[in-house]
């Protein structure tokens, strides 16, 4: 039986499917690796993420910041903390300038840096961050967005 190619194709000949497309998706595969406690398949995929991040300029997804959170965290698991540390600041860096430092997600990157930095013993610098995730969280309560998790996050609850 053959099928008219037009029934399996929605884009139009001209349409062009861009990074800003594709990283959702890949955020979505990886975070499934990733809460299913598959590391190694979720890491493969957040570098990825990474990389398109690096050689694409300009996407405006959060699920970049996201893929950098994630990554950081699965590198402290794994008891990768230098490596860890560099992506932490990485996601604080990408959070910035993609969703700004109000953003509740803002708030979950100082949050789980700071338990980085407290796994590397520097409480104080910990402390400081948890006081500033708090200050990102009040203003959160104002806002009439939903609240996020620190477990997992939604792109539909991005941008």
């Amino acid at each position: 039986m053959e099928s008219n190619n037009s029934q399996w194709h929605t884009l139009t000949p001209n349409a062009k499917p861009s990074a800003e497309h594709l990283v959702p998706g890949l955020y979505a595969l990886a975070r499934c690796w990733y809460d299913r406690g598959d590391l190694a398949p979720a890491e493969k995929i957040y570098r990825l993420i990474l990389s398109i991040d690096d050689r694409v300029k300009n996407i405006k997804t959060g699920e970049v910041v996201l893929s950098a959170l994630d990554m950081a965290r699965l590198l402290m698991e794994t008891n990768r903390l230098m490596e860890a540390e560099h992506m932490f600041l990485r996601a604080i860096n990408r959070c910035t300038h993609c969703l700004g430092q109000d953003h509740a997600i803002y708030a979950m990157i100082l949050k789980s840096y700071a338990e980085l930095l407290r796994k590397m013993n520097l409480a104080k610098e910990a402390d400081a961050l948890d006081v500033r995730a708090s200050q990102v969280n009040a203003k959160q309560t104002y806002k009439s967005e939903p609240a996020l998790s620190d477990s997992s996050v939604s792109s539909a609850t991005i941008v």
